[in-house]
């Protein structure tokens, strides 16, 4: 376990030596930023009490104990000592740029290395205890899908295996919704035809973090449901096609929904970095894709980017591939895996909804 060796108070900062070696300097004003005591920091809702902005900017610690699991501060303008955990320290040890949500140690997968690994995890074990749902989590988040075998076939079932997350989104298709190839929502998902895959909600500032699947009944043939990590397409991407590559990264494509009483319309790059520069979402749906125009070689540089990415998505090597059945209810990730759907013949009864991608981010922290 890593632990405190020494402290040195310089003009700026705290500096910590750890048992291995390594050096953290604390600012003085971080340090009284992040006090644990009630004053600073409120014991029930963790929020910050102090004025951090009426600190003295000249402020330095007086003086620095050292315990058995934490520093105690004295401060140069008389404020009453702070306290921080060892284990607080050590949490931020190594300075780095602020990022709430990582994206690291997911397993990329193709068609081959997923149907050797389909996630799946019984329904039972996730509406029976909390280490059922984190493992549904876990397993969602590495792979950007799981599948919940065992789901009762109804809709209020469904809606309780979501819950189990948090709170349906509501969005213009309702909370949780059931649809057949009935056109009563005026999308492509409510015919028989073919979806290629793509991401839902590119017309929305805030597309659903995760959506849920299950197919309730059906009487008929086709229809298999398709799958594509596109974050791995996007690891080839940047290797083999690095100006296709930084073209999706960086040019805004607009999605919009129109019928049904609204014109959505918001508009991203097809992969969305985060401000430390990691990729956090792949968004692209050609059924969604509003008009826009480029200058001219930028338009065609756009398209042929463009075309390099959906022939990948389309690869059925890169696919998995599977006829839902009654039972099986597909949770995925839609900031990561694109979706989709061979057209089929007969009835064919889903069921499904969003949960935000912050609630899902939430539960999972709740294990960690």
């Amino acid at each position: 376990m890593i632990a405190i060796s020494s402290l040195h108070l310089d003009r700026n900062s705290l500096v910590v030596t750890w048992t291995d070696h390594a050096v953290t300097r604390y600012p003085w004003i971080w340090l009284r930023d992040h006090a644990h005591d009630d004053e600073t920091l409120h014991p029930v809702t963790q929020q910050r009490q102090l004025f951090t902005a009426e600190v003295d900017a000249d402020l330095v610690a007086t003086d620095v104990a050292l315990n058995e699991d934490s520093i105690d501060l004295a401060w140069s303008d008389s404020s009453p000592n702070s306290v921080l955990p060892v284990t607080f320290l050590a949490k931020y040890r190594t300075p780095t740029v602020a990022r709430p949500t990582s994206r690291d140690g997911i397993t990329l997968w193709n068609g081959a290395i997923i149907r050797a690994h389909v996630p799946m995890v019984p329904y039972d074990a996730i509406m029976g205890s909390d280490d059922g749902v984190r493992e549904w989590l876990a397993r969602t988040d590495e792979f950007g899908f799981c599948l919940a075998v065992g789901t009762p076939a109804s809709f209020e079932a469904t809606e309780a295996l979501l819950r189990r997350i948090g709170y349906v989104r509501e969005t213009i298709f309702g909370g949780m919704w059931e649809f057949t190839a009935d056109l009563t929502k005026a999308d492509t998902a409510y015919t028989n035809l073919e979806l290629r895959p793509h991401t839902d909600g590119t017309y929305s500032h805030d597309a659903p973090g995760v959506q849920m699947l299950h197919c309730l009944q059906f009487d008929g043939t086709g229809g298999d449901s398709t799958m594509v990590d596109a974050f791995a397409i996007a690891k080839h991407m940047a290797t083999e096609m690095p100006e296709h590559f930084a073209t999706l990264s960086t040019v805004a494509v607009p999605g919009q929904y129109i019928g049904d009483g609204s014109h959505l319309m918001a508009a991203r790059p097809v992969f969305r970095h985060d401000h430390a520069g990691h990729l956090v979402q792949v968004s692209f749906n050609n059924y969604d894709r509003a008009p826009f125009l480029l200058p001219e070689l930028e338009m065609i540089a756009f398209y042929d980017a463009l075309r390099a990415f959906d022939t990948l998505a389309n690869d059925q090597s890169l696919q998995w591939r599977h006829v839902l059945a009654p039972g099986e209810a597909l949770l995925f990730d839609n900031w990561r895996v694109m979706h989709g759907r061979a057209a089929f013949t007969g009835l064919r009864r889903m069921c499904g909804g969003y949960v935000n991608r912050e609630d899902v981010e939430s539960r999972l922290r709740q294990f960690s």
